[in-house]
């Protein structure tokens, strides 16, 4: 009983067509047509014949030999009629490509694929190869249809010893295979198009059974566990992100905190308004304020606090009041007053004018500074003579030093009185001149002799006296207003009037 082989149903090309779909249609196509034994003979690789013309009415076939079996032999024109049937049948599962194109224009079978492919865009040529960096995870796609598409692009892009590819000028003694460096490669591929970090979690879950076998020998093993594998490359990733927003709020709070902590540079509105150089400094502390208006806003901002504790006479501190008479006073007498502490907010330095030349220069009298400073804009403004220095000044916090640019030696006047100024060049600086302990003690003779003579001046007999000076005390007197400054080895002022 005679069996009859049917191939199965032949289907047509659709307008999107795969690598893989394609490759399936041909096949069963070409599987079909093999089943003819009229057809047969065009299939097989090598076979061609020229483009349908006038002049080429037979397309180069011509008649069979004796040699042939009479009942396989066929003329030219027998030939002709059966490639113009089985061409046809291709081009009826083919109306995306032109009829034309298949059935009149082709020379082989090879070349009737070729056209087939070209119109799809995977038309095997070197430039096609580059298309694999396109392919990319489609939204919805599982990661094993990707795996199968890139498989295929790598498999339907190897060489062919007759293919239309040539490798360094020429072509290839034999269909190439794929490698298993290859298939490596197309593993490692995938897994960096599922997840960015999934071939590093590979090579730390599945390090041991790297070091004796390929990584494509385990891939069905890492597809079986992908879900697990991205699942934990997401909790890793969710860690990331919290640790990443805790320490941008710490980052904030703490900015915020250094933002609100800086402290608030003084203004004076009346030197800014006149144009002066030096504004930085309070409207109380502005030596061109009056003194009735200054008087004012100290007595607004006066806030007294008592302190019931009993006073310690060894110590220096406010509790122990000096009393000096001046030069009116006809008989000098001396006195003191253990008083409770009194805390009250600063009270504004005295200042001293003064003489360099013909410049007026105004001193600010401190006793809680250990050297005198003078300031740049100044020292320039009076062609003071500036000398290298190498000296450091800190302020009180003792993190703030200062920008020494030199120092100089000047001398000044008052009326008759010769005052003589050591001090230290820097540019921050809110008055002209700081006048502190070294400037009080050198020029405290010189001028009380060029003034008439100070009254005596007792401190208190229950306050013992520590060598060199445990409390120092001296009188100012200047021709136009007295001023009576009391000074202690410790730079705090006892009091001043």
């Amino acid at each position: 009983m005679a069996s009859h082989i049917r191939a199965p149903r032949q289907w047509s090309l659709t307008k999107r067509e795969t690598i893989t779909s394609y490759e399936a249609w041909r096949q069963n196509l070409q599987y079909t047509l093999s089943l003819d034994p009229n057809f047969a003979t065009f299939l097989i690789d090598g076979t061609t014949w020229l483009r349908l013309t006038n002049p080429n009415l037979l397309r180069g076939f011509q008649d069979d030999g004796n040699d042939v079996p009479e009942a396989r032999r066929r003329t030219g024109q027998q030939k002709v009629t059966h490639l113009a049937l089985m061409l046809g049948q291709i081009a009826n599962f083919a109306p995306i490509v032109s009829r034309n194109t298949i059935v009149r224009n082709s020379t082989s079978i090879s070349a009737v694929w070729q056209a087939i492919r070209l119109h799809y865009g995977f038309q095997s040529t070197g430039s096609h190869f580059l298309d694999f960096n396109s392919i990319t995870l489609e939204p919805g796609e599982c990661a094993e249809d990707l795996y199968q598409r890139l498989i295929s692009f790598v498999e339907d892009n190897l060489l062919t010893h007759n293919g239309p590819i040539l490798h360094h000028g020429d072509h290839i003694p034999a269909d190439e295979e794929l490698s298993p460096s290859l298939e490596n490669m197309v593993v490692l591929t995938w897994l960096r198009l599922v997840h960015p970090e999934l071939p590093n979690l590979i090579k730390q879950r599945y390090g041991t059974e790297l070091r004796s076998c390929s990584l494509a020998s385990i891939k069905p093993e890492i597809s079986q566990a992908l879900d697990s594998l991205l699942a934990e490359l997401q909790s890793m990733s969710d860690a990331r992100a919290f640790r990443a927003a805790v320490s941008n709020s710490r980052y904030c709070s703490s900015s915020h905190a250094a933002t609100t902590t800086v402290p608030h540079q003084p203004t004076c509105p009346l030197c800014k308004q006149a144009g002066r150089p030096h504004f930085s400094h309070n409207l109380t502390s502005c030596y061109y304020l009056p003194e009735d208006d200054r008087h004012y806003f100290i007595s607004k901002r006066h806030s007294p606090v008592h302190d019931e504790s009993p006073p310690d006479t060894h110590a220096c501190d406010s509790t122990t009041t000096l009393k000096c008479h001046t030069d009116n006073s006809d008989t000098a007498t001396s006195s003191y007053v253990i008083t409770r502490r009194v805390v009250t907010r600063p009270k504004v330095s005295p200042m001293l004018t003064a003489f360099f030349q013909t410049h007026e220069i105004n001193m600010l009298l401190d006793t809680g500074i250990d050297v005198n400073l003078l300031h740049a804009s100044t020292a320039r403004y009076i062609h003071a003579p500036i000398m290298p220095c190498s000296q450091t000044v800190l302020l009180a916090s003792g993190k703030a030093p200062l920008d020494v640019i030199g120092e100089t030696h000047i001398t000044l006047t008052r009326d008759h009185a010769t005052l003589h100024l050591h001090a230290l060049i820097v540019d921050t600086l809110h008055v002209d001149v700081v006048a502190g302990n070294p400037f009080l003690i050198t020029n405290l003779d010189s001028y009380s002799h060029a003034c008439n003579p100070p009254p005596p001046v007792l401190c208190p007999p229950s306050v013992p006296l520590k060598p060199p000076l445990a409390y120092w005390c001296a009188t100012m007197s200047m021709h136009m207003n007295c001023i009576s400054i009391y000074l202690c080895t410790c730079y705090s002022v006892i009091r001043l009037i």
